[in-house]
């Protein structure tokens, strides 16, 4: 755990003492989320599932486990406990539509993956040729396919893998036949047709494995007191744990990688294509009573590792008590930690007793899905915060390194109750510090001043550190 003596010592320290400091800190933090210890079932009724059971069986005990996803979401029910087997690999989506549920992990080994690419597509059989050269199109069909994920190896924390890099239809004119460098891609919403460039010949022939994650949440579903809890979640387009307004949401000891970048709403904004993509690791898109986020690491999300949020645009009303994100790892996102709850004439909006400590939100900008906007990645963001705020607290975080800006806060009345207290900040002197209440302020040797006159930080650790040579 952090505390100030500790943080104040960064100070003291060379930049490469600092970092060394730093990564091992991180280094930690991974070990503590890769060697959490399975959850333990009490009375409930307990499902096992195995990728060698069997749909046939009852799956309540470890010796008749089974087999997918599909029959998970078949046969639970309120208050079950859903065991996945460590090592194991599944792939679909969780309809999270009981209350009460717990999805964990049993046995030895890595994380139980739940994954939502559809196959392996690394299938030359199923990748044709087009008239346009060196593009070639699956012959299976897509829902909004936002990811694509070459020869993943399946190893915590492999940053620099090879992906592809989507291509936005923005006129009527465009088509597959713009694609003209190695790996890009092209998913026409029109047709469900993918379309892949490859200067290297047929993808199934030239690659081991190719994931695509598509539109839709690994867990999606608004069901109340419900738990995940020691899963690795990969390969959707869109969140890997999603919900709408709930009560007593968990997640805890998960890992998430590589996910998002599918388009967020329909092909057409108006008269315009739409052009804005998603994709968090943990989201709630509405109101909580309840929401914990503790002991997870997220790393290459396309958006956002963890958030609370309700657009001003939303309507009704919308009240988010008794968040708490605790000893989480973000690296490689763009935003690391978002919150909004928008003011709206005529509804109800609250935010009360929300609390952020022991977080690492580190790499901001770098990630896989950051190429093109990685100079407008924060770290901490609030946007659109409502009036009616309260006891809001953010301290003993470490917010280290971004290519955008370490805090982003809306010029609204509710965004300055918001308390960071006793927090690390690491960046290059000169660069961003952030956009607060609608100025922007640089990293430099004022930082403690505007840190303490505008989001009351009395005792702020700032550390000048050269940015990072690595982006991907």
């Amino acid at each position: 755990m952090l505390n100030i003596q500790y943080m104040a010592e960064l100070e003291k320290m060379s930049p490469a003492e600092a970092k060394k400091v730093l990564d091992l800190k991180a280094q930690e933090m991974k070990n503590s989320v890769i060697f959490t210890p399975n959850y333990i079932p009490k009375a409930e009724r307990v499902i096992y599932v195995s990728e060698s059971g069997c749909d046939c069986n009852d799956g309540l005990s470890m010796e008749k486990p089974i087999k997918t996803l599909e029959k998970v979401n078949e046969i639970t029910l309120p208050g079950d406990t859903i065991l996945f087997k460590r090592g194991d690999h599944f792939r679909g989506r969780i309809t999270v539509n009981k209350d009460g549920v717990t999805y964990a992990s049993y046995g030895e080994g890595i994380k139980p993956i739940i994954d939502s690419s559809r196959r392996n597509f690394a299938d030359p059989e199923i990748w044709e040729k087009t008239d346009a050269e060196n593009v070639y199109v699956c012959t299976e069909q897509f829902n909004n396919a936002g990811l694509i994920h070459f020869d993943p190896s399946y190893t915590y924390g492999q940053y620099n893998e090879l992906y592809g890099h989507m291509k936005l239809r923005r006129e009527d004119s465009f088509d597959y036949k713009k694609l003209e460098n190695d790996l890009e891609f092209f998913c026409d919403r029109k047709t469900g047709k993918l379309y892949l460039y490859s200067d290297k010949g047929n993808p199934g022939e030239r690659f081991l494995d190719i994931e695509i994650g598509e539109g839709g949440n690994t867990f999606g579903g608004s069901a109340h007191n419900v738990t995940v809890d020691g899963l690795w979640i990969m390969h959707t387009g869109s969140h890997g744990v999603g919900s709408g307004t709930t009560v007593n949401r968990v997640v805890r000891n998960c890992i998430f990688s590589w996910l998002g970048g599918s388009m967020l709403g329909g092909e057409m904004n108006g008269d315009k294509y739409n052009t804005t993509r998603y994709g968090n690791a943990v989201e709630i898109y509405g109101g909580c009573e309840g929401y914990t986020v503790e002991n997870n690491w997220m790393y290459q999300i396309y958006d956002t590792a963890v958030t609370h949020q309700y657009g001003w645009y939303s309507e009704g009303n919308c009240i988010q008590h008794d968040v708490l994100y605790r000893d989480n790892l973000m690296e490689y996102c763009f935003w690391s930690i978002e919150f909004y709850d928008g003011e709206r004439a005529g509804t109800t909006r609250e935010v009360k007793n929300v609390y952020m400590t022991n977080n690492f939100c580190r790499m901001g900008g770098y990630g896989w899905g950051c190429k093109g906007r990685e100079h407008g990645a924060p770290l901490f963001c609030g946007s659109h915060v409502c009036d009616n705020l309260s006891n809001f607290v953010a301290e003993n975080n470490i917010f280290c390194q971004t290519l955008g800006v370490i805090i982003h806060l809306e010029d609204d009345p509710g965004a300055k109750n918001i308390e960071l207290k006793n927090n690390v900040y690491v960046n290059p002197k000169g660069a961003n510090l952030g956009t607060i209440f609608g100025k922007r302020y640089s990293f430099d040797d004022s930082a403690k001043d505007t840190l303490r006159k505008l989001v009351h930080e009395e005792n702020p650790t700032v550390v000048f550190m050269p940015a990072p040579e690595v982006r991907f």
